[in-house]
């Protein structure tokens, strides 16, 4: 019964992501440099949608790493 829990929170979650995404579909860049005469360092475009995920979903496995190493220094 929890493993199908699981499965439909996956879901659901997958398709929030998946609708996020189609909402924001204008590819964006993130600079990571000001512009020092002709050079600029800036990342690839990717949808907005994408790029909202990306972070959310890093700093979600972020705080679970640093809470589990917490745990284990207990």
């Amino acid at each position: 019964m929890k493993l199908i829990l699981y499965f439909i929170l996956l879901v659901i979650v997958l398709g929030a992501s998946a609708y996020l995404v189609f909402l924001n579909q204008q590819p964006v860049s993130i600079w990571l440099t000001p512009q020092m005469g002709e050079y600029a360092y800036a990342t690839y475009q990717v949808p907005l949608g994408l790029l909202v995920l990306l972070f959310f979903f890093s700093g979600l496995v972020l705080g679970y790493l640093l809470h589990s190493i917490l745990n284990l220094l207990r």
